[in-house]
């Protein structure tokens, strides 16, 4: 038996080199550490708002909420803008407003009264740090094609390990300083983490951008509308919806059980699933269409309305996980093959908005459907959604006939 041992592990490595032909290319380990840490403070940013406004401001959640929705709907609307300024200017021009626009927000976030708050939380959201989208578009140029899928099945685990830090990082310095203190770090992680993508400053073209292409992306000579960049942006909203709910949904059974503490190892071992969907996901023979997997994320969404206790919600929470992160890498590898270069900027904004809004949508269609049928029809709901919009997405795609060409 020992023997075998050796044998198992060479097959793992054999299973697994993707990973490693994709983290060889040059430039990709750097790119996506710069990534890595400027999602940090983009997930700190939301808890720490909560707390600020609660705790500092004495107001409740019900206004907590709005700090984040301004920031969500900033973010929303600026996405597909900022990608066409990324495509027209270049990056480094584009990320200038960014890092001024940061330190001025947060340093005056945490001294301004409830409604400047609102406002501010606007403008930060904006212009915040392209993170994803950024390291994204440049994935789609550095690595090779038939590594696409693999890399950004990488990314979304390794955004998966930032949800897991910022929001923990956020409430220890909250809670162990101030909520003010934890703003400001927060700002000063933000302007650090556009600082580092100017200096970085990642390919987001195969080739320099010259007058003519990007005259071209600004007037629209390459379509950045395609079937396959509409088929993405459906999807991603669906999954972000499911995603958003499970999550208010997973709290509420919990504190409606009685077993709020077990919270936070609850929703780890959600993410846990989906680190191990997104690793699965990322060395499979043949891509999965992104539509099927949120069909599948619906599926396994729907169970965790019969289950109770903290014990089996965790175990649900690692099956319906195991969709998360490759239905988000599977819709960005959709956008990637299906739209020009000279245009992808654009594309994942929309993208971006796209889930940004679904991801937005989710937590007060969860809220509203556990206070009509309790804290199971939520993940009910939103469950047979998902499948719904897997069915159709599918069906268009079939009458399109989109057929990615997906290494």
């Amino acid at each position: 038996m020992p023997p075998a041992v050796p044998g198992r592990a060479t097959a793992l490595a054999r299973a697994f080199r993707p990973y490693r032909d994709v983290l060889s290319v040059r430039g990709v380990v750097l790119l996506e550490l710069v990534g890595s840490l400027g999602r940090v403070p983009l997930f700190m940013a939301g808890i720490v708002c909560v707390l600020h406004v609660v705790q500092t401001l004495g107001l409740g959640y019900g206004p907590a909420g709005l700090v984040g929705a301004a920031a969500t709907v900033g973010t929303a609307v600026s996405s597909p803008w900022r990608g066409w300024v990324v495509d027209r200017y270049g990056l480094r021009r584009a990320l200038v407003p960014t890092v001024l626009a940061q330190a001025a927000c947060w340093s005056i976030a945490p001294f301004l009264p409830y409604a400047g708050l609102l406002a501010v939380s606007f403008v930060a959201g904006a212009l915040g740090p392209p993170v994803f989208t950024v390291v994204r578009q440049s994935l789609a140029v550095v690595v090779p094609p038939e590594r696409r899928r693999t890399a950004f099945s990488l990314d979304a685990v390794l955004v998966e390990f930032s949800y897991m830090v910022g929001p923990a990082a956020g409430t220890a310095i909250a809670l162990g300083s101030s909520t003010t203190t934890a703003m400001l770090v927060v700002g000063a992680a933000q302007v650090v983490a556009a600082a580092a993508l100017f200096a970085l400053d990642p390919p987001l073209r195969s080739a320099p951008a010259d007058v003519e292409h990007r005259g071209a992306a600004s007037r629209g000579g390459h379509g950045v509308w395609t079937s396959a960049l509409l088929l993405a942006m459906a999807c991603a909203f669906a999954a972000d919806l499911v995603l958003s709910a499970t999550d208010i949904g997973i709290v509420a059974r919990l504190r409606e059980e009685g077993a709020v503490g077990w919270t936070g190892l609850v929703l780890a071992v959600w993410a846990a699933g989906s680190v191990v969907g997104g690793l699965v996901h990322g060395v499979l023979p043949r891509a999965v269409p992104p539509w099927l997997l949120v069909a599948c994320l619906g599926a396994a969404t729907v169970p965790l309305t019969v289950l109770h206790g903290p014990l089996a919600l965790a175990l649900g929470a690692f099956v319906a996980g195991l969709f998360c992160a490759p239905v988000i890498s599977a819709t960005v590898d959709l956008v990637a093959h299906g739209v020009h270069e000279s245009v992808r900027g654009r594309a994942m904004g929309w993208h971006a908005a796209a889930t940004t809004v679904g991801a937005a949508a989710g937590a007060p269609l969860a809220g509203a459907v556990s206070d009509a049928g309790g804290t199971g029809a939520p993940f009910l709901v939103v469950g047979a959604l998902g499948l719904v919009a897997g069915a159709v997405t599918a069906g268009l795609a079939r009458r399109t006939r989109l057929r990615p060409r997906f290494p």
